[in-house]
């Protein structure tokens, strides 16, 4: 629960409540998606990189949540150390983040 107020066995972040742009999220790890969709579809050759594992399915399904963290918490983490080099990339400029940034 990591100190979080717990209301009865679950817990509750405001921030997960807002979902940033699907726009946004597509420009991080920006193949996942195409490999969630091949996944979903189950349109994969015997000799393709990725097969439809438990696994496979788990990490894809990761990789989506936490890009939606890390521009969750892209926002503190650019008021608390702004000068790192990382909030040069172009995403930190797109009108999607700025407006999600407010």
């Amino acid at each position: 629960m990591a100190g979080f107020p717990t209301y009865g066995r679950f817990f509750y972040l405001a921030h997960s409540a807002l979902n940033p742009p699907t726009s946004l999220c597509k420009k991080l790890f920006p193949a996942i998606d195409e490999w969630h969709d091949r996944l979903a579809a189950k349109e994969l050759s015997p000799g393709d990189p990725i097969q439809p594992t438990f696994a496979e399915n788990a990490f894809v399904q990761v990789i989506m949540m936490l890009r939606k963290t890390f521009i969750h918490d892209s926002v503190l983490m650019m008021e608390l150390h702004s000068c790192y080099p990382i909030w040069q990339h172009s995403i930190f400029s797109d009108p999607a983040y700025l407006s999600f940034k407010k």
